[in-house]
């Protein structure tokens, strides 16, 4: 597994106090490592306004959405996403209240 200099490593059963501190450490984790992150999805509770989970993602996840309007594009911009499936899924531990690592792939299936 990779490991951050603050001796926290990437795997599941990893903890955080708010989902801005497990952000923070993929954005350090992207960057050590090399490559570019972005959020996937968030999931907020309407009972209490609390983050349930969410996942974070390689910037290279997925496809870009294709002929959704009718519109010729000024700008042609080159396909950069190929489908990564590297990721990191955190849920909320209400018990504890804080943020659980339950799922990490590492993977890339693309140069960094």
């Amino acid at each position: 597994m990779a490991q951050l200099s603050d001796n926290k490593i990437t795997q599941v059963g990893l903890r955080f106090k708010s989902p801005d501190e497990a952000w923070v450490f993929w954005v350090a984790y992207g960057g050590s490592t090399g490559f570019d992150v972005r959020k996937r999805y968030t999931n907020i509770s309407k009972y209490d306004v609390k983050m349930t989970s969410c996942r974070f993602v390689c910037s290279n996840e997925g496809h870009r959405r294709k002929g959704l309007t009718d519109r010729v594009t000024k700008c042609f911009r080159a396909e950069t996403r190929t489908d990564c499936k590297a990721r990191m899924t955190l849920t909320l531990d209400r018990r504890e209240e804080n943020y659980e690592i339950t799922e990490v792939v590492l993977e890339h299936n693309h140069l960094l």
